[in-house]
């Protein structure tokens, strides 16, 4: 992909970011700000954190790209992993973040930028990469965003990723109006993507008149393994689950359907001598 074209993506999804936020924050700043009060609050699923201790987190650098307002890598860093440090495109989420590190007394360094566009003082530096729900819809170029992933990561280092599963986005979404709630609406290999012009507030679920576009991309799971396999990282687990991680979704965990709605994966960067 062009480099103007990807930047045209980047930059339309950071205005619809930083148009939300403060919607996200309306409805659940203060809970989060209470929550991280708390002596080693963690906001992670139990099986995230149970995987996350089998590779070990404790003393472990970290770095979250996407990391929104910081709750997981706050998490982390609660879960006794070192170094801290958060990426995200939105302003208005780095913000926050760097906010909340500081008024809960949470050494976590959160820094404002384009994912494929980070600062070269950060390339091998993070035992782990951390990727969670929500990032990788959001990135144009799958291969290269693995690439910047890799290249931040030391020797033997890992890439953690906890993600919407993409037969996900063939579903309709929870606040349609089809009878048939688990009829394929979408291709599993789109190439284009999703444009939507409507509000983000999955949060607070108000309405209101958003100004920007967003752009959606499907990835197939196999074009997430082979952009893995392409950067040299092994696929040392994988796991599929039926829980909804995107509150878009929630309906079809409880209706127990049987499909699988989110997935753990964890890649260790081969040793090129």
């Amino acid at each position: 992909m062009k480099k103007s074209e990807l930047k045209r993506y980047t930059e339309a999804n950071r205005a619809a970011w930083n148009e939300v936020i403060p919607k996200h924050q309306q409805a659940a700043k203060d809970k989060w700000d209470k929550l991280f009060f708390q002596p080693g609050f963690v906001r992670l699923d139990h099986l995230e954190i149970e995987l996350l201790q089998q590779v070990g987190i404790k003393d472990k650098t970290v770095i979250h790209l996407c990391c929104n307002n910081g709750v997981e890598l706050l998490s982390l860093k609660n879960l006794g992993a070192d170094e801290c440090v958060g990426i995200d495109i939105s302003d208005e989420a780095i913000k926050e973040a760097s906010e909340r590190a500081a008024k809960c007394r949470i050494n976590c360094q959160f820094v404002r930028s384009d994912v494929y566009e980070i600062d070269a003082e950060y390339k091998d530096r993070f035992d782990i990469v951390y990727i969670s729900v929500g990032c990788l819809g959001w990135m144009p170029d799958l291969k290269l965003f693995f690439e910047k992933a890799a290249a931040l990561l030391r020797k033997d280092g890992l890439i953690f990723i906890h993600e919407i599963h993409p037969f996900v986005d063939m579903l309709p979404d929870d606040d349609g109006e089809l009878a048939d709630s688990l009829r394929i609406v979408g291709s599993y290999f789109k190439t284009e993507p999703y444009i939507e012009q409507g509000g983000l507030d999955y949060v607070g679920n108000s309405k209101y008149p958003a100004t920007t576009t967003q752009y959606w991309f499907v990835h197939t799971m196999s074009s997430i393994l082979m952009s893995l396999i392409n950067n040299r990282i092994n696929v040392e687990h994988f796991s599929e689950y039926t829980t909804a991680l995107s509150p878009n979704h929630r309906r079809f965990e409880e209706a127990q359907a049987g499909i699988p709605l989110s997935y753990i994966l964890i890649g260790r960067k081969q040793n090129t001598g």
